[in-house]
């Protein structure tokens, strides 16, 4: 049996990855990809500023060995965007295609479904995608210095008095930035098209149970996106780590002034990934409110009927009643009942949600033990996760 597309595979220059043998027929060797991109990005870095003598200037902010902040971007977070791929993106096939796996879909809005799917994939493979991304990384690289490297400052990036951009920096400039916003943009893309995606089947007519043991109406699976996103939201901070790290390090900094921002991305970082759930709210409140009246009346129903055979039957003792299937029928109903009524409107659990600010917050561990002590770190990021 062949395997089925995966929707949001389908990205930037994938075709053009296949054609050069970085992406094989079963297998998109993030590996290999991860190590060719970092070779690309960083090692020409660091052997053009060896030959112009910026390896190791006067300043640290002269020696680019020392450029913490680039060497989070080019070397670590570039090549775990990558890697990230191996995980996220089989998982939201998974998670997209158990809609109509499960039955969720309408068999009426069964064309529309697999519609959704194919133009999901579509959008995100077409041409207009690979421009449109190509042209923003360099607009944004070209038009947008980075405030790391001021041009009123020596830098090995443009070394004063000099005045001009040294070949490692326009290296940078070029070539690394641009390929590390055109994942970033990638990823985003992708993370606009699950939402999107999500939108869409939210529009079907969907064949959902108010009383789902998952407290979720039967959409709980899709919260697992939140734990598939787990990789990319450690990938994610890892650059402003090298900026915090580089400040504190040599800027004078202190980690207290930097008590706002971290919480900041750690949140903004959990809001990008749980935000397209939300989607999904609004067909959940109906079915919460289905679901309350039918299988409330079905409680209250039952109630009665059990209220008139054995609460008026004084002969009956209580242990006498547990007994009897009557009882435990009408537990069981309650029960159900009570699933309904304590339906989540967003279908993902607080443990998930936990996982992913922790998942955030772990490439800050190491500069927060600069100054705090690691027992309470980890205990702090324990709640979050257990």
């Amino acid at each position: 049996m062949q395997a089925r597309a995966n929707p949001f595979e389908a990205g930037p220059y994938r075709s053009v990855q296949r054609s050069i043998g970085l992406i094989g027929v079963e297998t998109s060797r993030t590996g290999r990809r991860a190590g060719v991109a970092t070779l690309i990005a960083w090692v020409p870095l660091v052997v053009l500023a060896a030959i112009e003598g910026h390896a190791m200037g006067p300043t640290p902010r002269e020696s680019m060995w020392l450029d913490f902040a680039a060497h989070a971007r080019y070397l670590v977070a570039l090549p775990l965007l990558i890697l990230a791929e191996s995980v996220c993106l089989p998982g939201l096939a998974v998670i997209a295609h158990h809609f109509g796996d499960a039955g969720l879909v309408a068999e009426e809005s069964r064309p529309q479904y697999e519609e959704l799917l194919e133009s999901t994939r579509r959008v995100l493979s077409s041409q207009q995608m690979d421009i449109g991304i190509l042209l923003l990384a360099y607009i944004v690289s070209l038009t947008f210095p980075s405030p790391l490297y001021p041009a009123d400052t020596a830098t090995w990036v443009r070394p004063v008095p000099f005045e001009e951009v040294s070949l490692a920096g326009w290296w940078r400039i070029l070539v690394s930035q641009p390929l590390y916003l055109m994942l970033l943009f990638g990823w985003i893309s992708r993370i606009a098209m699950w939402s999107r995606f999500l939108y869409g089947v939210s529009r079907l007519k969907l064949d959902l149970d108010p009383a789902h043991p998952d407290m979720a109406a039967g959409l709980g699976f899709v919260g697992g996106s939140v734990s598939v996103f787990v990789a990319l939201a450690f990938a994610l901070p890892i650059p402003i780590v090298g900026v915090v790290a580089q400040e504190i390090l040599y800027g004078g900094s202190n980690i207290m002034q930097f008590r706002f921002a971290i919480p900041s991305v750690v949140i903004f970082v959990g809001l990008i990934f749980t935000a397209p759930l939300l989607v999904l709210s609004p067909t959940l409140l109906r079915e919460r409110r289905k679901g309350v009246f039918q299988y409330g009346a079905l409680a209250s129903a039952a109630g009665r009927v059990f209220e008139q055979r054995w609460l008026k039957a004084a002969s009956k003792k209580g242990a006498e009643i547990l007994a009897v299937p009557d009882a435990s029928a009408v537990i069981d109903l309650y029960s159900i009942a009570d699933n309904a009524v304590m339906m989540r409107l967003v279908p993902v659990t607080p443990r998930q949600v936990g996982r992913l600010l922790a998942a955030a917050l772990l490439p800050f561990v190491p500069i927060l033990a600069m100054t705090l002590p690691l027992r309470e770190i980890f205990t702090s990021v324990a709640k979050l996760v257990l």
